[in-house]
C-alpha cells in the first residue's frame, strides 16, 4: 500500500470510530480518495479503487462524479437552412461530433418537435 492510502483508511477509521454502519467522511477525506483515484484510475478500475480504499464502488463513484466539472448546457446555432428545391425531398444529416450531436435540414419548428420527442 502506498503512503496516501495508509493515511485515508487510518484517518477514515479515526473519523467512524464509533460507527459500524452508515460511515460518514468528511469532505477533506473525500478529497483526498477523489485524488487517489485520479492518481490510480489508469492502472486499476473504481472496484479495485474503491476496495483497497475501504469505501463502496456507488460512494466513490458519487465522490468523482462531484469532482468532475461540466458545463450544464451547451451553446447552439440555429442557422436558416439552404432553399430545398423540393420541399419533400429535404434531407436530414445528424453527425456526432466531439462537440456533440449535429442536426442538419430541420427547420426551427421540426427541431422542436424533435427535442419534446427526445425528453
Amino acid at each position: 500500500m502506498d503512503d496516501a492510502l495508509i493515511r485515508f483508511r487510518h484517518a477514515a477509521d479515526r473519523e467512524n470510530r464509533h460507527r459500524r454502519l452508515r460511515r460518514r467522511y468528511s469532505l477533506e477525506l473525500q478529497h483526498d480518495a477523489v485524488a487517489y483515484w485520479q492518481r490510480r484510475r489508469r492502472e486499476d478500475g473504481v472496484r479495485t479503487i474503491a476496495a483497497a480504499l475501504g469505501v463502496s464502488v456507488t460512494t466513490l463513484q458519487r465522490w468523482t462524479r462531484g469532482s468532475v466539472s461540466r458545463p450544464r448546457f451547451r451553446p447552439i446555432e440555429v442557422v436558416d437552412p439552404a432553399p430545398a428545391i423540393n420541399a419533400s425531398a429535404a434531407a436530414v444529416a445528424i453527425q456526432i461530433t466531439a462537440a456533440g450531436p449535429r442536426v442538419e435540414g430541420l427547420t426551427v419548428e421540426a427541431a422542436a418537435r424533435l427535442l419534446a420527442l427526445l425528453r
